[in-house]
């Protein structure tokens, strides 16, 4: 486990270098958690690992495969609105 080190830019972001994300699974497009810890911050991807996490921990008539497949679906609505949006302020 080693240690890197990167700048949060004037905007806020901030590069995650490529051997965490790729082993982490960061992937283009993926939404993360911040999670507060009391020694500091930890970054999740958001990915279905991330939501088995919660199985049988909430009483729910959705299964967690039902669950995943609808946020996967809201975020591709997400991304077309956008995609549409910057298409309209393009043209």
């Amino acid at each position: 486990m080693g240690m890197d080190t990167s700048k949060v830019t004037s905007k806020g972001q901030l590069l995650i270098p490529k051997h965490i994300r790729s082993k982490y699974g960061f992937n283009p497009g993926i939404k993360v958690i911040f999670e507060e810890t009391d020694g500091g911050v930890i970054i999740k991807a958001m990915d279905q690992n991330y939501f088995r996490q919660f199985r049988g921990k909430f009483k729910s008539s959705i299964p967690i495969k039902e669950e995943w497949l609808q946020y996967k679906k809201e975020e591709r609505e997400l991304e077309e609105r956008k995609i549409e949006r910057i298409n309209k302020e393009n043209k």
